[in-house]
């Protein structure tokens, strides 16, 4: 929080402890409901997680302009996600499939190159209840 010049509060220390504990991804209602009880209201909680977000210390999965998942942006970690299109749970897959076009977009001369893969499908517990 220092790097990112957020000042430590009670509410900002909780979140992050859960996020990097618990890794998630989650959303803000399922946040709040894993935090201790009245360690800080819903608004506290958005407004964090929107700090969280700017300064790099989470990233967020976004389903619609209404609903998004956050987990912790740990450093050196790199992943993409399965998002079900039906029940929206997020699924982590640890090997990345685009390492290589990185490194032909930087022989190219760009510099910092980074990328977001999502797939979006229906899980096979959401196929089974049609």
């Amino acid at each position: 929080m220092k790097e990112a010049g957020l000042s430590f509060t009670k509410p900002r220390a909780a979140i992050l402890k859960l996020l990097t504990r618990d890794h998630g991804p989650y959303s803000a209602d399922e946040i709040f409901e894993r935090l201790p009880e009245g360690i800080c209201d819903r608004a506290t909680l958005f407004r964090t997680l929107k700090q969280f977000k700017e300064n790099g210390i989470l990233n967020s999965i976004r389903f619609d302009e209404d609903f998004a998942r956050y987990e912790f942006n740990h450093p050196g970690h790199h992943h993409h996600h399965i998002i079900c299109k039906v029940c929206k749970k997020v699924i982590v897959l640890d090997h990345c499939f685009v390492k290589e076009i990185d490194e032909k977009i930087e022989l190219m001369g760009y510099k910092d190159v980074e990328h977001k893969l999502e797939f979006f499908a229906t899980c096979p517990d959401c196929q089974h209840k049609k």
